[in-house]
C-alpha cells in the first residue's frame, strides 16, 4: 500500500512539474502584440497618426496600401534580421532590409496602431504532406503574413509583395482561401496559387527570432486561442 502511494505521489509531482514547466514556457515565449512607446514614436517618425474618425472601407483600403508601401520602401525584400536579435519596427529601420518574417511583424504593428484589428499569419504550405509531418519538417515551404480586419472582414496582406487580398468585385479575403480563390484576383503572386494551412498567432516554430531566444514555439497564444475558439 506505501509504495502505490509514493508511485501516485510520484505521478502528481511529476505532472504538476510538467505542468508547471509547458505553463512557463508559453508565458516566456509570448509574443506581445501590445504597441510599445518605441513603436509609436518610430511610426509617427515615418509620418502616420492614427485616424481621426470614421473610415469608410474604400478609404480603408487605401490606408493599408499605403502602410503596405511605406514598410517596403524603408525595409526592402533583402536580407534578414539575424537568428537570436529583436525585430520590432525600430530595428526594421535600422537594419534596413528584411524578408517576410521581420517585414510582417512591422505590418501588423502599424495596422494596429494605426486603428485596425491585425494578427500574424502562419502560412504553412501543404506539399503533398499531412499536417503533423509538415509542421515538424524544417525544409517544409513555410510565409509569413498579416491579416487585417477591414469593415468587410478579414483581409491577407502580403509581406514579400506589395499585394493585398481583395477580388475584381471589391471582396476581402482572409489567409484561409487566397489559394483558393486565386483566380479572382488582379496579379496575385504567384507563389500563392498552392494549398497551405493558415496559423493564426504563430510566429516561428524554432524560437530564435523574439526574446528570450529559447528553442520552443513563438507564438500570440491570446491571438492564437481566440482564432482556435473563435475563428
Amino acid at each position: 500500500m506505501m509504495q502505490k502511494n509514493y508511485r501516485r505521489i510520484f505521478l502528481y509531482a511529476l505532472f504538476a512539474f510538467i505542468f508547471f514547466s509547458l505553463s512557463s514556457l508559453i508565458y516566456v515565449k509570448n509574443v506581445s502584440v501590445n504597441l510599445s512607446a518605441f513603436d509609436i514614436k518610430s511610426f509617427e517618425s515615418i509620418g502616420f497618426s492614427k485616424p481621426t474618425q470614421n473610415l469608410t472601407f474604400e478609404q480603408e483600403i487605401s490606408l493599408i496600401r499605403q502602410g503596405q508601401v511605406v514598410i517596403f520602401k524603408l525595409a526592402p525584400f533583402g536580407k534578414a534580421i539575424p537568428d537570436y536579435q529583436p525585430r520590432e519596427i525600430t530595428d526594421l529601420l535600422e537594419y534596413g532590409s528584411g524578408l517576410c518574417y521581420d517585414r510582417s511583424r512591422s505590418l501588423e504593428q502599424l495596422f494596429s496602431y494605426l486603428g485596425f484589428e491585425s494578427r500574424h499569419v502562419f502560412l504553412l504550405f501543404k506539399e503533398g504532406r499531412p499536417f503533423f509531418s509538415a509542421i515538424f519538417r524544417k525544409q517544409q515551404g513555410t510565409h509569413a503574413v498579416t491579416e487585417v480586419k477591414t469593415s468587410r472582414g478579414w483581409m491577407y496582406v502580403d509581406s514579400n509583395t506589395p499585394w493585398i487580398a481583395i477580388t475584381r468585385s471589391g471582396e476581402v479575403v482572409n489567409a484561409d482561401d487566397v489559394w483558393k480563390r486565386f483566380d479572382e484576383f488582379d496579379n496575385p503572386p504567384p507563389f500563392l496559387n498552392q494549398p497551405w494551412w493558415a496559423i493564426r498567432g504563430l510566429y516561428t516554430r524554432g524560437g530564435r527570432k523574439y526574446p528570450p531566444f529559447i528553442p520552443f514555439p513563438e507564438m500570440s497564444w491570446p491571438t492564437f486561442f481566440n482564432w482556435a475558439i473563435h475563428g
